[in-house]
């Protein structure tokens, strides 16, 4: 699933290509979705490219609102088609942006200004938000009693964190993803802030990681993969010492840390 490097490269990439054009028609799939879209968004300028979390938005001029969510297999692709194309931009310099999905779980709808509003509602802060800092990240996961890896997976506590990045920056920070959230130092809860910060710029500037079928617009894949520090690494050596590094699943997901450094 697309996280927030993912994310905010996609918003990075649409930003050059799409921002100031008119949309010209809309092709979808689902029929009726087309009719939907089509009178409403013809002629419109797409005026803002922005993001809330994993939440990609495309402002209209129309004051409207083109909201889309990849979810776990979607990805958007610019002048590119493949077979699992669902909805298509078309824009007034011939250029085209496609929705794909290949188990159809994302979406792309078009909401009004209170629409958008009421779901970002449900989102907590990003890590990256200048107003959140590690004694107000701590706050927040503090007022659950939970497992740590399961509150930062929680979007309505910290939003735009996935299983992966969530991983690697518990190894970074020496914290067992069983930890619950109450057991856990103010002095743990801002390396994990600073860890979390980290990995998320890191993958941001290897424009995401690509392990299933994430790509960018352009079609190419990221290269944060190559540079994961527990995450798919199970059975070998943890990179601060000589344990194996152990996979187990942890509230249904998928989890790798060491033993020993996350004990």
């Amino acid at each position: 699933m697309p996280e927030l490097p993912e994310v905010i490269t996609i918003r990075n990439d649409l930003k050059k290509e799409i921002l100031g054009k008119k949309i010209a028609g809309v092709w979808a799939q689902d029929k009726s979705k087309e009719k939907e879209l089509n009178p409403a968004v013809i002629g419109t300028k797409i005026v803002g490219v922005g993001n809330r979390a994993k939440l990609l938005i495309l402002k209209l001029s129309s004051q409207q609102y083109i909201a889309i969510h990849l979810n776990m297999t979607g990805v958007l692709l610019f002048n590119s088609a493949d077979p699992y194309v669902r909805v298509s931009l078309k824009f007034n310099d011939v250029s085209t942006l496609n929705f794909s999905d290949t188990r159809m779980f994302g979406f792309l709808k078009l909401w009004s200004e209170q629409e958008l509003k009421a779901y970002v509602s449900r989102y907590g802060k990003s890590v990256l938000d200048a107003s959140l800092n590690g004694s107000k990240f701590a706050e927040i996961l503090k007022k659950t009693n939970t497992g740590i890896k399961n509150a930062l997976l929680d979007q309505k506590l910290i939003s735009g964190v996935g299983n992966i990045y969530t991983n690697d920056a518990l190894y970074l920070s020496d914290i067992n993803p069983k930890k619950k959230t109450r057991e856990i130092t103010n002095k743990e809860y801002e390396a994990l802030f600073k860890s979390l910060k980290e990995i998320l710029l890191e993958g941001i500037k290897n424009r995401g990681s690509s392990i299933d079928r994430y790509k960018d617009i352009y079609g190419r894949q990221g290269s944060q993969q190559n540079f994961f520090r527990v995450y798919g690494k199970a059975g070998k050596k943890c990179g601060k010492c000589d344990t194996k590094i152990v996979f187990e699943k942890v509230q249904g997901r998928g989890t790798f840390y060491c033993p020993t450094c996350q004990s």
